[in-house]
């Protein structure tokens, strides 16, 4: 099935959000503790809230709404157990995986659904729509006629074309690293109407839901494309080393999305095991602008969003997590974050 390339881009947007930096990391972050137990550390030593977070669906309550009803609510039937109202509008935060299908994920769609029937927006990363136009392939296409084997060379470009062989070598020899990288981490995958975030925005029209997005493409391709393409070489022909591992990764990450351990999920990227001391520095770089920087930017849109309630959130599940996570970001700003079974 060969790629074209509009829906190539889109795939690649679709697919990089939540795992731009993450092959390659040690599997011993793995080990993270279940919902409500305690590590391996010190009897003393605190856990940071967002690692006990073993979910990839959050019930999130503004402050207000958060507090603690007075002594007289005590008793009242509309008070919940969590100190909320029952008039109290709802916001659904959900963590997105941007490959594989529901099944795969061990998604369960009906309770997606029934929390998506109790909120009135749909608030996700980028509108899906937007018109692809030429000024946009600037963000992954190099305007060097040698082009990506002139980066990185000819024998990591022929092997970089046996690991994507859909495709067409006239095109993947155009890419930015950083796109070559993103369809390689997604097993290759394209975008179809099956993917978990595509079923989201499907379900969302049917409830005649509204739609808000946290940014624009042009800002989503920016972030992409942030570090420059000689850097972003570098890191991927030290990928390129052990092409095996591609697989190992994503299989890794789906093992820690079915068993929601967002926590352990960002240990291994952060680890960036097989790179070395050039190119760690590279990566976190653009690991900043992926995860952090687009965090930063989200927050004063999404906090407006969650105050007047009713939203639901579905981002890459990778932004939901850690300390500058937007959970614990939420949290921080009196938010209630209630993680849901899934």
């Amino acid at each position: 099935m060969g790629l074209h390339t509009p829906f190539l881009c889109r795939s690649m947007l679709r697919l990089w959000s939540a795992f731009r930096s993450l092959w390659l990391a040690a599997a011993c972050a793995a080990c993270m503790p279940a919902h409500g137990s305690t590590p391996d550390a010190a009897p003393d030593a605190p856990i940071e809230p967002w690692r006990q977070w073993r979910s990839v669906l959050f019930r999130v309550l503004p402050p207000a709404a958060a507090a603690p009803a007075p002594p007289q609510a005590a008793d009242d039937d509309a008070a919940g157990a969590d100190g909320a109202s029952a008039s109290t509008p709802v916001n659904y935060v959900f963590g997105t995986i941007h490959f594989g299908e529901l099944d795969e994920l061990e998604v369960d769609a009906d309770i997606l659904r029934e929390a998506m029937r109790h909120t009135r927006v749909l608030v996700n990363e980028v509108d899906g729509a937007t018109r692809w136009d030429a000024a946009k392939e600037r963000y992954r296409l190099l305007d060097d006629p040698a082009g990506l084997p002139g980066l990185i060379g000819q024998a990591a470009f022929a092997e970089l074309a046996r690991l994507l062989p859909h495709v067409p070598p006239s095109l993947l020899a155009r890419l930015k690293p950083w796109a070559a990288l993103a369809l390689l981490e997604a097993r290759g995958e394209i975008a179809s109407d099956h993917t978990l975030d595509r079923r989201i925005e499907q379900w969302a029209a049917a409830l005649d839901m509204r739609a808000e997005h946290l940014e624009t493409l042009d800002e989503q391709l920016a972030a992409l494309d942030c570090v420059p393409s000689a850097e972003q070489a570098l890191v991927l022909q030290q990928r390129l080393r052990t092409p095996w591992l591609f697989g190992e990764q994503s299989a890794r990450v789906l093992d820690y999305y079915r068993s929601r351990n967002l926590a352990a999920w960002l240990d291994e990227i952060d680890a960036m095991v097989g790179l070395d001391a050039r190119a760690r520095p590279i990566e976190e770089r653009a690991r900043h602008c992926l995860i952090e920087a687009r965090n930063e930017r989200w927050l004063p849109k999404l906090e407006t969003l969650l105050r007047r309630g009713g939203a639901f959130v579905a981002v890459g599940a990778i932004h939901l997590t850690g300390s500058a996570g937007l959970l614990e970001r939420l949290r921080r700003r009196g938010f209630l974050i209630v993680a849901e079974p899934m």
